[in-house]
């Protein structure tokens, strides 16, 4: 499957990002903390799910301030926040690109 996922590479301030994990999953603070510990994915999504990628981008952005390590990962190898960025704003463009030719399609009438 083609997934988006964030994993926690530093054990400390556990506390912290389980608490900021917990604002963007209702996975238990007991599940969040051993795959942080295990060095699983704490938050994963598809790779077409515009929301959970932001949810992921917000994510590692609250998590990182903190100084945490936190690596994003795409398909299983290490990608870059940048573009997850980008990924989210390719799909806003296509949405708006699908809008303008529904508009196109049934302003003809």
């Amino acid at each position: 499957m083609d997934n988006i996922g964030i994993k926690i590479k530093s054990n400390d301030k556990i506390a912290k990002c389980i608490s900021i994990i917990r604002r963007y999953t209702n996975i238990s603070i007991g599940e969040i903390k051993a795959k942080i510990i295990n060095n699983e994915y704490v938050m994963v999504c598809g790779y077409t799910d515009e929301d959970g990628i932001k949810s992921i981008v917000e994510a590692y952005k609250e998590v990182t301030s903190l100084g945490v390590d936190a690596v994003i990962y795409e398909h299983d190898r290490v990608t870059t926040i940048d573009f997850l960025i980008n990924l989210i704003d390719m799909y806003g463009d296509i949405e708006r690109d699908m809008q303008e030719m529904d508009d196109l399609m049934y302003d003809e009438d």
